[in-house]
């Protein structure tokens, strides 16, 4: 099977309730059809928003690229002090930018990008496992480690150019094909909770080696700053009075 149809089956598999209502329609519906109803003292889910500021290891003098996060998110407390969260984020980008343009062998594409800079941006289905140990029980501080599974759905380069008559110019490259399929990664994440929500900053170092069409490598280096929003909770219940 081609390397990109069988990404295309994963993605199928993994989000097939995301396929068939559409993306973000996806999400939502299943936030909505299941988090009041799974929500109990110990476990919550909800929605994840944020930000992931990525850069490219390998890559040269390579700058942060901005890149939106949004999925739905699971916190499960197991003890007093441990909880065991994870995420399906089917928007999780990654990329860099303000790099040097890459030779692509195609001297006509080489000649016209010489001396203009470069974007890469991948685009990313994320599944974050995390063990957090929190202090107090349901609000407060909660620091956390684990493990980043990730999809790789499309990969672009984009690059910016002047003609010699100074007009500026963008040319896109495809690049899904040179890519690897999947990046491993371990995190590290800092949490502040509150009753109904929560914000987080997460770290995430790669360490798969994702440039499978040079000698080069590439891994993807990302801070994600994150919101979460709780659909329901649900506290044990109160003792009877007399």
């Amino acid at each position: 099977m081609p390397q990109r149809m069988s990404r295309r089956v994963a993605v199928l598999v993994i989000g097939i309730v995301c396929t068939l209502a559409g993306p973000l329609q996806g999400q939502v519906l299943i936030g909505y059809l299941f988090g009041e109803k799974l929500a109990s003292e110990n476990f919550n889910m909800g929605f994840e928003i944020g930000v992931n500021f990525a850069t490219l290891d390998g890559m040269g003098d390579a700058e942060r690229a901005r890149k939106t996060v949004f999925g739905l998110f699971a916190d499960w407390r197991f003890s007093e002090h441990l909880h065991f969260g994870g995420a399906l984020l089917p928007f999780a980008g990654r990329g860099a930018s303000g790099l040097d343009p890459v030779p692509t062998g195609d001297s006509g594409i080489d000649g016209q990008t010489a001396g203009g800079t470069m974007s890469r941006n991948l685009s990313y289905l994320e599944v974050p496992l995390m063990l957090r140990w929190a202090p107090k029980k349901q609000t407060g501080f909660r620091a956390g480690v684990g493990t980043s599974l990730g999809l790789v759905t499309g990969a672009h380069d984009r690059y910016e150019a002047t003609t010699a008559a100074g007009t500026p110019y963008t040319l896109e490259r495809d690049i899904e094909d040179e890519l690897g399929s999947f990046d491993f990664g371990v995190s590290a994440e800092i949490e502040w909770r509150f009753p109904m929500l929560s914000i987080a900053a997460r770290y995430t170092h790669g360490l798969t080696d994702l440039d499978q069409g040079t000698d080069a490598e590439m891994r993807t280096r990302t801070l994600t700053g994150t919101g979460r929003i709780y659909l329901g909770k649900k506290t044990a219940p109160k003792p009877a009075t007399k």
